[in-house]
């Protein structure tokens, strides 16, 4: 689960610049090249170590949670129904909590990825 999404998250990274590109594009014309140039002319290693972080945490707390339940279910096909709900419930609480905490410590970390 952890190197999925990671790929996802680079998958959507791409997606991300693809889009901004096409819509910018779409508006003024401007070149691949120079978009190119612009998005990544302020970029720092910073700007990779949270997101990157981020979804490793998450990673493990989904694996983490969904092997527990799956690992503890009993009482056949109706107690699996029931560990993948709670499992699903629990990961989805831990990964907010998990966010919120995270947040803050990048912020304390990375002060100027705040502004």
């Amino acid at each position: 689960m952890r190197r999925s999404l990671a790929l996802l998250t680079v998958f959507m990274d791409f997606a991300g610049l693809l889009g901004g590109y096409l819509s910018e594009f779409a508006a003024s014309g401007m070149s691949f090249d120079l978009y190119i140039r612009r998005a990544f002319a302020n970029l720092e290693w910073a700007n990779f170590i949270a997101p990157t972080l981020k979804t490793a945490v998450f990673g493990f707390i989904i694996g983490t949670v969904s092997s527990y339940f799956g690992y503890t279910t009993n009482h056949g096909a109706a107690g699996v129904g029931r560990a993948a709900t709670n499992s699903v419930v629990v990961s989805s609480l831990l990964v907010i909590l998990a966010d919120v905490f995270l947040v803050k410590c990048i912020f304390f970390a990375f002060p100027e990825s705040a502004l």
